[in-house]
C-alpha cells in the first residue's frame, strides 16, 4: 500500500519550475491536437501546475477546472491568469493519487480529462494508481474522453542512471535509490492494460522519443528540480556534490557541441474513451 502523506507544496518553487522546465507546455501540439476541445466541453485538467497550458486551452471550452497538489504553482497561474479574465477556468488544490475523494469531482459530469507531463507522478505509487485511472473514469460522462501525456518507458533514462550511479557512490544502498525514484514511465502495453482495466476503450495509444532541451539551469538545475526526492537520500550539504557528480558523467551524452543540455525525453500519449 501506498503511504499517504498530506497535501502540501511541492519541494520546487514556482521560479525554479519556470527556470528548469519552462519548455514543457511547450512541446504540447500533439496532444492538445488529440483534445481538440470544443466550446461546450467541461474539462478536468489533472496535475495543471502554474496554469500555462491550461489558459490556452480555455478559450476553446465552456468551463476548464485545473488540479493541482501545489498550492505554489496554482497561485502563481492565477497570477498570470487572473479570474477576471479567465472566467471559466477554475483551480482546486487537490493531490490528484486520491482524486476518487473528491466526490463533488469525480461525478461523471465532465465532457473530457486532460493532462500533460503529470501522470509520471501522479501514478508513481502503485497502491493508488488504478485508484486514479478510476476516479477518471468515473468522472467523466458516458463517451467522454481522457487524453493525456506523460513520460513513458525509457524516459529520461541517461539522468535516472546517472544520478542513481553518483547517489550508490555516495552510500547510499541502490534498492533505496530505486525505492525513492519519484516516477513511473510505462510503456505502451502497460497503458493500455491498466486503461482497459477500468473500462477505457483506447482508440489511440503512441510513444514519442523527443531529445528535449534543457532551460537555463541545464542538468544540474534539472535534477535539483525533478530529483529532489532522490538527493533527499544524502544529508543536504552534499547534494550539490551528488548533482554534479551525476552532470559529469553525463557530459559525453546529454552534452551537445554548443554546450547545451539535451536528454531524451519519451512521450507516452494516448486517446481513451468511457464506454456507452
Amino acid at each position: 500500500m501506498a503511504t499517504e502523506t498530506p497535501i502540501k507544496n511541492t519541494s520546487y518553487t514556482h521560479e525554479a519550475y519556470a527556470a528548469n522546465a519552462s519548455f514543457v507546455p511547450l512541446l504540447t501540439s500533439r496532444v492538445t491536437a488529440l483534445l481538440a476541445p470544443r466550446g461546450t466541453d467541461r474539462i478536468l485538467d489533472i496535475g495543471a501546475g502554474d496554469l500555462v497550458l491550461t489558459a490556452k486551452l480555455a478559450p476553446h471550452a465552456a468551463y476548464i477546472l485545473a488540479l493541482d497538489a501545489s498550492s505554489d504553482l496554482l497561485s502563481a497561474g492565477r497570477t498570470l491568469f487572473p479570474a477576471s479574465e479567465y472566467p471559466n477556468l477554475g483551480t482546486r488544490l487537490v493531490d490528484c493519487r486520491f482524486l476518487s475523494r473528491e466526490t463533488d469531482i469525480v461525478d461523471d459530469g465532465w465532457d473530457a480529462v486532460f493532462s500533460n507531463a503529470a501522470l509520471h507522478w501522479i501514478l508513481r505509487d502503485e497502491g493508488t494508481r488504478d485508484d486514479v485511472l478510476a476516479g477518471v473514469y468515473r468522472s467523466l460522462k458516458s463517451g467522454g474522453r481522457f487524453v493525456a501525456e506523460m513520460g513513458g518507458f525509457g524516459n529520461v533514462a541517461e539522468v535516472n542512471t546517472a544520478l542513481t550511479a553518483a547517489l550508490v557512490a555516495a552510500g547510499v544502498a541502490v534498492e533505496e535509490v530505486r525505492a525513492a525514484n519519484p516516477w513511473w514511465f510505462p510503456s505502451e502495453g502497460e497503458m493500455r492494460r491498466r486503461l482497459e482495466g477500468v473500462g477505457f476503450d483506447v482508440q489511440l495509444i503512441e510513444t514519442e522519443r523527443r531529445p528535449t532541451e534543457l532551460g537555463e539551469g541545464g542538468v544540474v538545475g534539472w535534477m535539483e528540480v525533478f530529483g529532489q526526492r532522490l538527493l533527499e537520500l544524502v544529508e543536504e550539504g552534499r547534494r550539490r556534490e551528488v548533482v554534479e557528480a551525476a552532470a559529469r558523467a553525463l557530459e559525453g551524452a546529454a552534452r551537445r557541441e554548443d554546450g547545451r543540455w539535451v536528454i531524451g525525453y519519451v512521450r507516452l500519449r494516448w486517446v481513451a474513451v468511457k464506454r456507452e
